[in-house]
């Protein structure tokens, strides 16, 4: 019997190494293990490693001040930062409008209705109801992260007053800008995404009786113009009304949502079954692996909707309470929509017509026009359900026309803007009622500027929906990063606590924003041209860029970030005052109650037969220490004459 052959893999290596390269290999090997000062040196420092207390003391004491951080109970000491702002706007928003605002913004008909293609090309039913579910249950983590950064910190800047106190002192004015901008450039493109895509949903009715219809760019600019100068007159005009507006907004939208599952259910005739609307998966038109089409298409079909919930911070001035109102009407308006949309969602998908039909005939039609138009087989009730939605997106245009308003009053406040002593000024209406009308204006005018450019690109156009989307969200995890990076020190006090579970919540708000951010840059199908490219990705570098030169060539000399209120102590206070006092920095109270012109100082440092307050008031809260991170901020005032009050204050 001939000798064994070697294996392949020792004629491979037998090739590669010769006969002398092998024996030095095998010397050197012979004098690592038998070099006993390298072995010795080795065991003494595993020995030194092992044994020395101190690195191992040092090693528990980092594992317990971890798990300490992260599994604490925050104290039940209660406290609301306090801003040196003059409250100028009046408190006339309630709870419930604070809820229907948000609901408003969120728009779940409209939503759904306009990115319902999105859904289709990328699975189906599966993507649209999964994603869906997903969606809903990370923005809900991102609400709850908000929600504790707000009731410790309420102001009308919002996010990107969170990020300047949240962030590291040297980062704080940087990161506040650039929070800032990507909230006002979210609040206007989010505003014009709702107007302008309610221009073409309010025209494609005509696509109802004429299935070749065409839109026309200038009918439809038009219609946006039409839209805008609804908003503005109510806006200015009926400010008073708002509340009765947000207010209705909730039974608007949720009764059109039951009277829609309830028509579609009456008059359609074809129906799936509960197999196909749970696990019916093609997402051949999309050109991309199914994983990835379904993430895609989750995203992107709900991230319109869970988009404009964090921006109603900005109407934190304007509500009682609003450490406890806000947060309150952030949880509730992201969970009241997410169930909404579930409602609205499952009987679409158990009635969907065949895709080809929805898809390939008539681009210049939505989707759901045509799933009304095949299912009731009506043109009257189509025309009805049409209305319906049209009327939702009325209530969000409105709503999203007030919170830009107010982001760019707040901002403008904090010298983030040119000339801003003019958007910074408010008005008051013929009917008494007080609006930063100037604000209002510019959001106005930026808004029919950029709405201009759908004449020259619809393409690019369109992308402003997905680069509101990217700002928005940006805005929303830079302040929650920011927590998370401070270990969540500078929340502590919070009226809405997380506890055990704020790092989770937090960690998980931040990595779905980012997913979120990543896939807003993809084409929902590989089969692209010129006409749907994705260039959300490229509007947003482009303004980001201009951010950036804005910030030092002009911001980083003129911008001052939220002004924290220094003199807001418990050591220095004498019973307790109600909140809505201090929120004005240039008022203080005499030992009558009067309103008075004074000096801070003089209610810091003033006797007590100066002050005197019944301590026993129901109607009052009490005081606490401001944290140390309050300095971030300058005052107003004078820098001398704020020296000199830190001097008398470290005195006393």
């Amino acid at each position: 019997m001939s000798q064994e052959e070697p294996s392949s893999s020792e004629n491979r290596y037998s090739l590669l190494l010769t006969p002398e390269l092998q024996e030095r290999i095998r010397h050197l090997g012979d004098h690592v293990l038998h070099n006993e000062a390298l072995n010795e040196r080795l065991r003494t420092i595993g020995d030194q490693v092992l044994h020395n207390e101190a690195f191992n003391e040092r090693i528990r004491n980092i594992g317990d001040h971890v798990i300490h951080d992260i599994w604490q109970d925050d104290d039940e000491t209660q406290e609301v930062e306090h801003f040196n702002y003059k409250q100028e706007l009046k408190k006339k928003f309630s709870i419930a409008s604070i809820i229907g605002l948000g609901f408003s913004l969120m728009n779940v008909p409209f939503g759904i209705a306009s990115t319902l293609s999105i859904g289709l090309v990328c699975g189906s039913s599966f993507t649209i109801l999964w994603g869906w579910v997903l969606f809903s249950f990370f923005t809900v983590m991102i609400s709850l992260s908000l929600s504790e950064i707000a009731a410790r910190f309420p102001s009308s800047g919002g996010v990107y007053h969170f990020s300047s106190i949240l962030a590291n002192e040297k980062y704080s004015l940087i990161s506040s800008w650039f929070t800032g901008w990507f909230l006002v450039l979210g609040n206007w493109l989010m505003f014009i995404s709702y107007a302008f895509g309610g221009s073409q949903f309010i025209l494609s009715i005509f696509g109802l009786k004429q299935s070749d219809y065409k839109h026309d760019d200038y009918i439809v600019l038009l219609t946006y113009f039409g839209i805008i100068a609804l908003c503005t007159l109510v806006n200015l005009k009926f400010q008073s009304q708002l509340e009765r507006i947000n207010k209705l907004c909730i039974y608007w939208t949720i009764y059109t949502v039951l009277v829609m599952d309830f028509l579609l259910m009456i008059f359609s005739n074809d129906f799936h079954d509960l197999k196909y609307i749970l696990t019916n998966f093609d997402a051949s038109r999309s050109g991309w692996p199914d994983a990835l089409a379904f993430i895609i298409g989750g995203i992107q079909f709900a991230s319109l909707t869970f988009n404009g919930y964090g921006m109603i911070v900005s109407m934190s001035e304007e509500v009682k309470e609003p450490e406890k109102t806000i947060p309150k009407g952030l949880i509730m308006s992201v969970l009241i929509s997410a169930l909404t949309g579930l409602i609205f969602i499952i009987p679409i998908l158990s009635i969907l017509p065949d895709l080809n039909s929805l898809l390939d005939d008539n681009p210049d039609i939505f989707p759901i026009d045509i799933v009304f138009k095949l299912s009731t087989k009506s043109f009257l009730v189509s025309f009805v359900l049409v209305i319906l939605i049209a009327g939702s997106l009325t209530f969000a245009t409105i709503g999203s026309l007030t919170t830009a308003s107010r982001t760019v009053y707040a901002f403008g406040r904090d010298h983030g803007l040119p000339f801003n002593s003019l958007w910074q000024q408010v008005d008051t209406m013929e009917n008494e009622e007080i609006v930063p009308k100037n604000a209002l204006l510019l959001s106005v005018g930026v808004s029919c500027f950029l709405g201009s450019f759908s004449l020259v690109s619809s393409s690019a156009f369109n992308a402003f929906v997905g680069c509101a989307v990217i700002s928005l969200n940006l805005a929303n995890g830079i302040p929650i990063l920011s927590s998370i990076l401070n270990k969540r020190k500078k929340i502590k006090g919070s009226a809405f606590k997380l506890r055990k579970i704020g790092y989770l919540v937090n960690i998980l708000s931040c990595i779905f924003i980012v997913l979120t951010i990543i896939v807003l840059c993809f084409p929902p199908s590989r089969y692209i041209d010129i006409r749907t490219m994705n260039y959300a990705v490229l509007v947003f570098f482009l303004f980001t860029f201009g951010i950036a030169i804005g910030y030092f060539s002009w911001g980083k000399k003129n911008f001052q970030g939220p002004l924290l209120d220094r003199d807001y102590s418990a050591e220095s206070q004498i019973g307790t005052v109600p909140l809505e006092i201090i929120q004005s920095h240039d008022h203080d109270i005499s030992g009558d109650g009067q309103f008075v012109e004074e000096d801070p100082e003089y209610f810091r440092h003033g006797s007590d037969e100066d002050i005197q307050m019944d301590t026993n008031d129901d109607d009052t809260e009490t005081l606490f220490e401001l944290p140390d991170h309050s300095s971030i901020s300058s005052l107003r005032e004078d820098p001398a004459k704020n020296a000199r009050s830190s001097d008398q204050a470290d005195t006393s």
